[in-house]
């Protein structure tokens, strides 16, 4: 499951080989009735502001500046054992774990203007904020997805799943999510349509291996799955199913523009690559891990040692950024 930290798909452990996909387990069609669990609040909720943060010496700035025509988003000062979840459309809200995986943890929801939410849950896998940050969906430990108000941490559990990834969310407020037989164990992954006032769950897509999926224009989705031992991009779109891209084996986290003509990926030891358009050759950018577009599809964020870096589509390096860092917006990845 490590071939794309999409939207959707945070990487699994290396111990899941890929071609597992061919001796998958059968996902069983009930799991995806879930229908609303019940409505309740995580064990606790508690709110710091920015002077309450700095006495306990958890303080948290978000620091915005414009790079090209997309908005960088640096979380400051650098916070060991934070992991970066998501960043709000506005860039004022950034959504942080104090850790990843089933051991309960605190969901953080940090403000711009220093204040911040701590919401306690079983765990954390993913998190995507609405397009208003009015609220975001979360996906604890377990793998159930929860809905949290982003201006109270009241937190809603919407289905028990599991699914796993980052879950998107919708212009019309339903949600993008990977649902999976087993979070240890997910073999295979089936990308679903939730409706949160339903709780139903209705598959998008029929590959089996659904690694991570991209909003696209004109209510359009760019998956990234496996295919016969590669790594593919597909567009899907009114009952259509369009091969975008054959990235081959060996490609990893791959990320597509919102118009969905580009697309990137790195290529195990060997860097990033970067195709111009759909079947396009790939052509080497430089090196790098995690690479991520910016909302509008201009630059690109790239992983390199401690550092994320800005580049154009031809490589050239724009800003440096120490830390966390995201873009303001972008739906498909971090890095």
């Amino acid at each position: 499951m490590s071939a794309s930290r999409g939207a959707l798909a945070r990487p699994l452990p290396d111990s899941v080989p890929r071609t597992l996909a061919l001796l998958a387990i059968p996902l069983l069609v009930g799991f995806l009735a879930i229908g609303v669990v019940s409505a309740e609040l995580p064990a606790s909720v508690s709110r710091l502001t920015p002077a309450d943060a700095e006495r306990a010496g958890a303080t948290i700035r978000l620091v915005r500046r414009p790079v090209a025509t997309s908005t960088l988003v640096e979380v400051a000062p650098q916070t060991g054992g934070l992991t970066l979840l998501a960043i709000s459309a506005d860039g004022t809200l950034a959504a942080l774990a104090d850790g990843i995986g089933e051991s309960s943890g605190s969901l953080i929801l940090a403000s711009a203007d220093g204040s911040q939410i701590r919401v306690r849950l079983p765990g954390l896998l993913g998190a995507g904020f609405a397009a208003d940050a009015a609220w975001l969906a979360v996906l604890d430990g377990r793998g159930a997805l929860w809905r949290v108000e982003s201006g109270s941490g009241g937190a809603a559990l919407l289905a028990t799943g599991p699914f796993i990834g980052s879950p998107t969310v919708a212009e019309n407020g339903s949600l993008l999510v990977l649902a999976v037989s087993s979070v240890e164990a997910p073999y295979r992954s089936m990308l679903v349509r939730l409706t949160p006032a339903t709780g139903l769950a209705e598959p998008v897509a029929d590959e089996g291996l659904v690694y991570g999926a991209f909003p696209l224009d004109q209510d359009a989705v760019a998956i990234v799955a496996h295919e016969r031992g590669s790594t593919v991009i597909r567009r899907l779109a009114n009952g259509e199913d369009r091969l975008l891209a054959d990235l081959g084996p060996g490609a990893v986290n791959a990320s597509v523009t919102p118009d969905g003509r580009r697309m990137v990926f790195e290529r195990d030891g060997a860097g990033i690559f970067l195709l111009d358009g759909p079947r396009a050759t790939p052509r080497h950018i430089g090196a790098g891990t995690r690479p991520c577009f910016a909302a509008d599809g201009s630059v690109l964020l790239i992983r390199r040692a401690d550092q994320s870096v800005v580049v154009t589509p031809d490589g050239s390096l724009l800003t440096v950024a120490s830390g966390l860092a995201a873009f303001a917006g972008s739906v498909g990845c971090l890095p």
